[in-house]
């Protein structure tokens, strides 16, 4: 049974990462079958881990959310300057994002995946929301469950705005609606 385990393991391993050499590729070639050639193992194998390209796409998203993202969420975490990380946090969202250009275009919807990846964060980012308030360094009526639609809002409005200067720029006036010094009462929901 352990064999079996670990051959099921290696196999979806080599699966993730010719599906997310394919991706790269961007030249809308990546079919099931190439992936599964790819990684060396027979269509039905991917079938019994991916039933379809989407969940294909999520599960390379998730990988790469987890291997590349993740350490800022737990960088945040610790931190006593959210809105440096968050800003650190939301550009290399967007370089993934604009990187893996393919694997965007595969996925069944970018903005939902991104939400619920970052939702996985809530209950770390609520011990943060407190502690930038207590510190005054966060508007009040910011909730834990805002940080990832804000940054789901950063993935899909900022795709357009080239690397750069500017796109930091943009993302730092974003940001600054953050900040408690000028705000203004938000809209219950």
């Amino acid at each position: 049974m352990g064999d079996r385990r670990a051959d099921a393991t290696a196999s979806v391993a080599r699966i993730l990462g010719a599906a997310r050499r394919v991706f790269a590729l961007g030249d809308g070639t990546g079919t099931l079958n190439r992936i599964a050639t790819e990684a060396g193992v027979g269509i039905a194998t991917l079938y019994r881990h991916f039933p379809n390209r989407e969940s294909l796409a999520l599960a390379v998203y998730d990988e790469i959310f987890t291997n590349e993202l993740q350490p800022l969420f737990d960088e945040f975490e610790r931190s006593d300057a959210p809105r440096r990380v968050l800003l650190t946090l939301s550009e290399n969202l967007l370089a993934v994002l604009d990187r893996e250009r393919g694997l965007v275009l595969s996925l069944p919807n970018l903005a939902d995946a991104t939400r619920s990846l970052m939702s996985r964060n809530v209950e770390s980012l609520e011990r943060v929301v407190r502690r930038a308030q207590a510190a005054g360094t966060l508007r009040r009526d910011i909730t834990a469950d805002d940080i990832p639609n804000l940054l789901t809002m950063v993935a899909a409005g900022f795709g357009s705005i080239p690397p750069g200067a500017h796109r930091r720029r943009y993302l730092s006036l974003v940001l600054d609606s953050l900040n408690p010094g000028q705000a203004q009462p938000l809209p219950e929901v």
